[in-house]
């Protein structure tokens, strides 16, 4: 279940009271769901986008290089052919396409959070895209997704800039699971950077964070 990093940090967004939401109407299912979205927190080292950029690299160039503590290097290995925002990587010697390196191809729900991600990701803070995401019965959820402002991040003697994106996933239809995943993406090199993940309630619980030990972008 998705987002925290290619395994990824998300393993396995409609009326929400923020002033500065912006978003295409969203099923009443999502809108209920985006009631309980925990509540954005611009703080003073962020930076409110307008949705003109400066936008993230899509992808990282091949050769980027993201080690993490307790999880396998995140490798990235550049753009796919068939599409700009499509990102090749290997995590644990598994290759994969994963959309702007965020949402591998094939978690469940793919073919929706392309757009949302798009969409997400070339707005202003605040904007929320949504989808659900059908499995079976009892694995069933809206997904919510939320750009959050650029960031200015110090980790490792850095200091980054970075898109900060969340996703809220709460379960419907007999699943109980609500989660928060919200990772940092590097505004030059489109590194994923850092990643956090907050239980809230339900099965699993995923304790999948990206805490990097090292950032190496592509010489």
């Amino acid at each position: 279940m998705p987002f925290a990093a290619p395994r990824l940090a998300l393993a396995a967004f409609g009326a929400l009271s923020l002033a500065a939401c912006t978003m295409q109407p969203l099923a009443p299912g999502l809108q209920q769901a985006g009631q309980n979205y925990p509540p954005m927190i611009i703080g003073s080292n962020t930076q409110p986008t307008d949705g003109n950029g400066p936008y993230a690299l899509s992808c990282p160039k091949a050769g980027g290089r993201v080690e993490q503590r307790g999880q396998p290097a995140m490798e990235f290995l550049g753009t796919d052919p068939s599409n700009p925002d499509l990102c090749r990587m290997r995590i644990a010697n598994l290759t994969m396409t994963g959309w702007y390196g965020i949402w591998v191809t094939y978690w469940p729900g793919a073919a929706a959070a392309y757009p949302a991600l798009k969409r997400v990701i070339h707005g202003p803070t605040g904007t929320v895209a949504g989808f659900d995401t059908v499995i079976e019965p009892g694995l069933e959820w809206h997904d919510l997704i939320r750009n959050e402002g650029i960031e200015d991040i110090s980790l490792l003697g850095h200091n980054y800039h970075a898109l900060k994106i969340s996703h809220y996933r709460e379960g419907f239809g007999g699943d109980t699971y609500r989660s928060v995943s919200t990772v940092w993406k590097d505004i030059p090199t489109g590194l994923l950077i850092y990643g956090t993940y907050q239980h809230i309630a339900g099965r699993p619980e995923i304790d999948d964070p990206i805490i990097p030990t090292a950032i190496l972008p592509a010489r």
